[in-house]
């Protein structure tokens, strides 16, 4: 008896961080207040405002390939499941990813702040506003009928999710709200990359699920959730991973950005080549369908 009571007690306990974590990250987004094209980005990816703009171009550059990758060859009803403030979507829109055979396009996120703001750049851009809708709700218990769309896409989200239990909750929920052989697509953080396999070893930086996975672990939870992958997209081979910008050394060892323009000219010129080489990445997103 004694330890049911200890294991309740464990499980109420990791239940209240849980829930402390989840106020945190709600907080701090309701609270963001600064606007405008350049801010967005810098909203999205949580960016200071001394951000050289050499770093702001190659993120909207990664950010358009990725909503490439999310979006492309979408039809029928669609959700961005943790939209944020639109900006997958808003590329998605000005790149022609969607296509006539879009119905309806859903922005969700658990930030009102955020998709207020994803809503206005959606009208300000005289998008055919009666195709979006915009709704707070979890990922873990998505707001939608069984087999209501037919993609979901889903960036940045499962990574900050505060248990890998959340994460698994997140899948089994994507799966539920998609129609047979609807496609999934979602990324994580390579926990065998190079750069994560340095901080561990070197650093003794814990680096564990579900913010960091391996590529192997990602695809059984997916195919435990139900799901087959299609194809992979890897971001990110900087030697040092992380904004080298925001440290004062950083004149000192790369003042021309040399790792970004490799790390660029891997993604756009070799990476894409070869699915293996894709799954040495930082960041890799997954294409996957419902079985």
């Amino acid at each position: 008896m004694s330890e049911t009571n200890d294991s309740s007690k464990m499980l109420g306990r990791t239940g209240e961080v849980r829930e402390c974590l989840q106020k945190d990250e709600l907080e701090f987004w309701e609270r963001q207040t600064r606007c405008g094209d350049e801010v967005d980005l810098k909203l999205a990816r949580d960016l200071p405002d001394d951000t050289p703009e050499f770093i702001l171009r190659l993120l909207s550059d990664f950010e358009k390939e990725a909503a490439k990758f999310c979006f492309a060859g979408a039809g029928g009803r669609v959700l961005d499941a943790g939209c944020g403030n639109g900006n997958l979507l808003i590329h998605a829109l000005a790149e022609g990813h969607f296509g006539d055979s879009v119905r309806t396009v859903v922005g969700m996120d658990f930030s009102r702040n955020m998709l207020s703001r994803a809503a206005c750049r959606w009208e300000e851009g005289g998008r055919v506003v009666e195709r979006a809708k915009f709704l707070q709700g979890s990922v873990t218990s998505l707001p939608f009928h069984d087999q209501s769309f037919d993609w979901v896409a889903s960036s940045g989200v499962l990574t900050c999710l505060p248990t890998v239990r959340d994460a698994k909750d997140a899948l089994r929920e994507f799966n539920r709200v998609l129609r047979p052989g609807g496609a999934l697509v979602v990324d994580f953080f390579n926990r065998t990359s190079h750069y994560t396999l340095l901080r561990k070893h070197l650093f003794g930086e814990a680096i564990n699920p579900p913010e960091y996975v391996s590529p192997s672990e990602f695809r059984e939870e997916l195919a435990s959730a139900g799901f087959q992958v299609v194809g992979y997209r890897g971001f990110d081979f900087k030697l040092c991973q992380g904004y080298l910008f925001m440290s004062r050394w950083r004149p000192l060892f790369d003042p021309l950005f040399v790792q970004e323009r490799l790390s660029r000219f891997l993604e756009y010129c070799v990476i894409p080549k070869s699915q293996a080489l894709n799954l040495l990445g930082y960041r890799i997103y997954i294409k996957c369908i419902k079985r």
